[in-house]
């Protein structure tokens, strides 16, 4: 009952702030908006309030915002608009069209920059205690060397160490190697040899196989002041971005395949372990998925707001509108595709509930990562 519940509540939130985006871009322009649905299907209550019909539709898994004289997934292609309206959408120029289409994205990313500075800013910032160790993860290679907590790794290989940044490069620069480590335990100087695994690593915008002996290190929190928590927001949102690039990279060039994807089931089982883990696991869960959710509404496929944004560039570049039953029928592909898609997603959801996959652990999201 909480992983629905919570599921819910993130996506109405998510839902909520990337269509408020478009409504409130389109009411600054003076355009029409004729409905607002949280949801997609027969609303469950509407309310008209001025010019606009607020809805609560029975599907939770999304939302949209009717916009007169925009084609968009209502289908509408009964008018032409050779001549619209002030109120009308063709009525703006490129730039505001531009920002009406691509508001929603950019509250999706707002929203994770305020939920990331909030965190930053409550909870202050992880900072290393030297090379001293405070546990160890599951199948550690350094804790079945004989490493304890409370140890203080003095040296790498006879590198005398500086800091944990320093302890972690030449850790993960040496990717299933042995290594010698000298470590200071009471008053006493040990050395053992350790042998890294290898995983792989978003590092320098690409991916990596780096060393890891499973070790965190023994930290202290300081707190931070507002500019420096809302500069650690931007920084985390950007690094989430990044591994969304990436990741279509990987896809495009067949590093990665469709069968990695996850859909909704797997948002929901992560959403309801995220929200036992606590407020502010849940809340970083959310900045998480607003990013990836307003990613890939940008990008360029039809019925998503990357696929209007190309339409509007074409429009631009040519200096001609695109007929108006061409553009239906591509939105109609774009829908298609969209629907394919979420079938694969949901078949790998199910592939993996079946097969007792383990799912993400909500805090590999976490603004402070481990090193």
């Amino acid at each position: 009952m909480l992983t629905l519940v919570s599921f819910i509540v993130l996506l109405g939130i998510i839902v909520f702030i990337h269509e408020s985006g478009h409504f409130l871009a389109a009411k600054l322009f003076g355009i029409k908006v004729e409905i607002f649905s949280l949801g997609f299907g027969k609303a469950i209550v509407k309310k008209k309030i001025g010019d606009t019909e607020y809805r609560l539709a029975w599907i939770p898994l999304g939302g949209y915002v009717k916009i007169t004289g925009m084609i968009d997934e209502s289908f509408d292609e009964d008018k032409e608009y050779s001549e619209p309206k002030s109120n009308e959408f063709e009525s703006k120029n490129f730039f505001q069209k531009a920002f009406v289409i691509s508001a929603g994205v950019i509250m999706n990313m707002l929203l994770a920059i305020f939920i990331y500075s909030i965190i930053t800013f409550f909870n202050g910032i992880k900072e290393p205690n030297s090379t001293f160790i405070q546990g160890f993860t599951d199948n550690s290679p350094a804790l079945e060397a004989g490493m304890l907590a409370d140890d203080k790794v003095v040296s790498i290989n006879t590198i005398e160490l500086t800091d944990w940044n320093h302890l972690a490069k030449i850790i993960h620069a040496n990717p299933d190697t042995e290594m010698e480590f000298e470590i200071l335990r009471s008053d006493s100087i040990i050395t053992m040899n350790i042998t890294t695994m290898s995983m792989d690593a978003f590092e320098d915008n690409e991916l990596k196989k780096i060393g890891v002996v499973g070790i965190y290190p023994d930290y202290t929190i300081r707190n931070a002041g507002i500019i420096e928590s809302v500069g650690l927001g931007f920084k985390t949102t950007l690094y989430w971005l990044e591994i969304g690039v990436y990741s279509i990279k990987m896809l495009v060039t067949g590093q990665a395949s469709m069968k990695d994807l996850g859909g909704p089931v797997m948002i929901a089982q992560m959403t309801g372990e995220s929200a036992r883990a606590g407020f502010w696991s849940f809340l970083n869960f959310l900045a998480f998925i607003s990013i990836n959710i307003g990613f890939l509404n940008i990008l360029p496929i039809p019925i998503l707001d990357g696929g209007h944004l190309l339409f509007l560039s074409i429009e631009a570049a040519t200096r001609r509108k695109i007929p108006t039953n061409i553009k239906f029928r591509i939105l109609q592909a774009g829908m298609i595709l969209l629907l394919l898609f979420t079938m694969i997603v949901l078949y790998n959801d199910i592939g993996r509930v079946v097969n007792g996959d383990d799912i993400l652990d909500p805090s590999e999201t976490e603004t402070n990562i481990d090193k």
